[in-house]
């Protein structure tokens, strides 16, 4: 039995979860590397790209949190079967698009498929190794499957750049045509499991709403979502346009920095496994949060190639631990039978709120200058990290309260 690292047995539990999740990582890194550029080149301004990316964002908040309940009722399976069909049309339409009508088109495409995703594999995989009692495994399979996908994600945005030679649109074909061809082989490779399927879907979406709201440490966490989305989608928003019109690079080398980001992203992955073992999860967050600021102030900073690539490189390593990290302890506060509902309500919070920084951002550039793009990511790195050490006391509290409980009895 193949074996990863000291501890983990590669079965096919954990084997169907790194290829799901490779395959995503993929397809999204062949359409992250060029979409952004793809826009600008089919003549849209960086306002209107910016409308695009907000379209996005808030087509994810409506869909996002009614399709985990989806996955939980009607199978989680089915779910990502439907969501990766359909997001390789969207991928599709995509890339054949040359006005901002037919982006928008796409993007709505596209969000109902990444939806239909979001947070499925991981709700699928906890249930699946909690039948099979290894539920412990998680803290150690998310960050190696993170950091594995990334890997892969910048071996396919290094070869983004090579297809993209003549043809910038060509990784977008490529994306769709991956996108299909996953969503026919998760037919035949993946168990069906589910969340809670006696309820109706409506009464369970009310419920759900409802028991969110109620709970403080759940409120908080959705508001983290939100808040970082602020230096996420700024970054994610404007380095493509910082290198090729403020540093005045070629397109050419949007593949191979997408691939030297994946990797410091990998890294970061890899290094929240470690930070895990030795600290609580939101800890672990914050020090992803502070990496963020201080590679948006390096940025910020200095005009310059060597100051952008190791600001970015400073963010991407947050990102990479913060997501991880994020990725643990977030299922520890979440009950199985409405585990990809919760995390799309927190996918949905994030999105919703995320809509206006595609457009904060476009106008920015367009208006004042990208230096002000990184103040902003800046800004809200240093709220989630306020947000992260309330959640951090609150959980504590709680812990606190059911071992008071316990020694009571």
């Amino acid at each position: 039995m193949w074996r990863f690292g000291k501890s983990i047995k590669l079965d096919s539990t954990i084997m169907k979860y790194y290829f799901i999740i490779m395959l995503y990582e993929g397809i999204d890194k062949l359409f992250g590397t060029v979409y952004v550029a793809h826009m600008g080149i089919r003549g849209l301004t960086s306002f209107q790209i910016g409308q695009v990316l907000a379209i996005s964002s808030i087509a994810l908040s409506i869909f996002d949190y009614p399709t985990g309940n989806i996955a939980d009722k009607y199978g989680r399976k089915r779910s990502l079967v439907l969501g990766f069909f359909i997001w390789s049309i969207g991928l599709l339409v995509f890339f054949q698009a040359s006005n901002l009508f037919t982006f928008i088109l796409s993007i709505l495409l596209w969000a109902v498929g990444v939806s239909l995703i979001s947070g499925t594999p991981g709700a699928w995989f906890v249930d699946e190794i909690t039948k099979e009692g290894r539920s412990h495994l998680k803290a150690k399979v998310f960050p190696n499957a993170n950091a594995i996908s990334l890997i892969f994600g910048a071996i396919v945005a290094l070869l983004s750049s090579l297809l993209a030679i003549g043809r910038p649109d060509f990784p977008l074909l490529v994306a769709g045509i991956m996108g299909l061809g996953t969503s026919i082989i998760l037919i035949f490779i993946l168990n069906e499991n589910y969340g809670d399927r006696a309820i109706s879907f409506r009464k369970a979406l009310v419920r759900n709403t409802i028991d969110i709201f109620k709970s403080t440490t759940m409120r908080l966490i959705l508001i983290r979502s939100m808040t970082g989305r602020i230096a996420f989608q700024t970054f994610v928003m404007i380095w493509q346009l910082y290198m090729v019109k403020e540093l005045k690079l070629s397109t050419a080398y949007l593949g191979f920095t997408m691939a030297i980001f994946l990797v410091v992203l990998a890294v970061g992955n890899s290094l929240a496994g470690i930070l895990l073992k030795r600290f609580e999860g939101v800890k672990v967050s914050i020090m992803g949060q502070g990496l963020i600021a201080i590679g948006s102030i390096t940025i910020a900073s200095h005009t310059s190639i060597v100051a952008f690539y190791i600001g970015a490189c400073l963010i991407e390593l947050g990102l990479g631990i913060d997501m991880s990290a994020s990725s643990v302890w977030v299922h520890d506060l979440i009950p199985s039978e409405r585990r990809a509902s919760y995390i799309s309500a927190i996918g949905a919070a994030g999105s919703l709120f995320g809509f206006i920084i595609p457009l904060v951002s476009g106008y920015i550039a367009d208006q004042i200058g990208f230096r002000y793009n990184w103040l902003l990511a800046l800004i809200g790195s240093i709220i989630t990290i306020t947000l992260l050490i309330k959640i951090g006391t609150a959980i504590r509290t709680v812990r606190e309260g059911v071992q008071n409980v316990e020694k009571s009895k």
